[in-house]
């Protein structure tokens, strides 16, 4: 069980991550946002979802007794939710 929960919490922050890593490349758009207002949205809300994973995976760390690879994914999904979150506030 604590297998499988650790295994969609890693899922969830690729797919977010791979979110983030898409629009992060494309550089262009970051300083045309007047245009592109989804964007902004989108990178808003990939933040706020990693911040959220890792909220979640804290509380289930304190919850129950797991092994100390979910600190290191709290602490991951943390720092990626914060630099998400600071993409979006500078845009």
């Amino acid at each position: 069980m604590i297998q499988i929960a650790i295994i969609v919490f890693l899922i969830i922050i690729a797919l977010l991550g791979a979110i983030l890593c898409y629009y992060q490349d494309k550089k262009f758009l970051l300083f045309d946002l007047t245009e592109n207002r989804h964007l902004g949205r989108l990178m808003y809300f990939s933040g706020i979802a990693l911040i959220g994973v890792a909220i979640c995976g804290a509380l289930i760390y304190w919850l129950l007794p797991l092994v100390w690879t979910l600190v290191t994914l709290v602490a991951a999904s943390l720092i990626a939710g914060l630099v998400g979150l600071s993409f979006a506030t500078n845009l």
